[in-house]
């Protein structure tokens, strides 16, 4: 059997290793190893071989393996790193990332300032898209820049949420457009339709964008 990028799957083996999704994207917990598949594939082979071979679980949609711990940091994640994956030519952020969940509240009403923003030590993989919600920590392959697949998913799960999201993609904006605007503190104010209303400190009035160009 195949998954639908026509990546072998042996259902015999993975059954009892790990578990198979049909979503874009993944929810990350505790301590984690995200893997690129297709790095498995040409390092090492079958993504269901690979999992038998060392005893290892977890969750894959086909583009991603993601292999996680309870325990923050976990020694075995560590001990696969050094004995099975640097053996076999894995590389840190160009086949796999070792990760950790962000909590975003804390006590007395404390709100990270991790919310609504990428997973530290994430921001540059090139083929993984990351973010930080209130309802958790949530990774998908990213095709490049492919954040119309985060934009879908989030509008269709988390609409309440959508100015958070449409903030970052402004930030992101003026970053790699006009980073000298960026001590106007740009904010989103409003989503209407297909464009976003922002203002920034000493400018009279609004200012409007459409969606697809913060997503160029």
């Amino acid at each position: 059997m195949k998954t639908k990028e026509g990546i072998p799957i042996n259902m015999e083996e993975t059954k009892m290793y790990i578990h198979y999704s049909d979503k874009e994207i993944l929810n990350v917990e505790f301590s984690y190893l995200i893997f690129n598949v297709d790095s498995i594939n040409k390092k090492f082979g079958d993504l269901a071989d690979f999992v038998a071979k060392y005893n290892l679980w977890g969750k894959t949609n086909g583009k991603l393996y993601i292999l996680n711990e309870m325990v923050q940091p976990h020694d075995r994640l560590h001990h696969l790193i050094y004995t099975t994956l640097k053996p076999l030519g894995f590389k840190q952020y160009d086949d796999f990332v070792l990760g950790y969940e962000q909590l975003i509240k804390g006590a007395n009403g404390y709100v990270s300032p991790l919310l609504d923003k990428d997973i530290p030590g994430m921001e540059d993989v090139e083929w993984l898209g990351s973010i930080i919600t209130r309802e958790g920590n949530f990774v998908w392959y990213r095709e490049i820049e492919d954040w119309e697949t985060y934009l879908e998913w989030r509008l269709e799960n988390q609409p309440q949420f959508s100015i958070g999201y449409y903030q970052m993609l402004l930030i992101k904006y003026f970053e790699k457009h006009e980073p000298h605007k960026l001590k106007f503190e740009p904010k989103i104010i409003e989503h209407r339709g297909d464009k976003v209303i922002f203002g920034m400190k000493k400018h009279k009035g609004y200012l409007a964008t459409k969606i697809d160009a913060l997503l160029e």
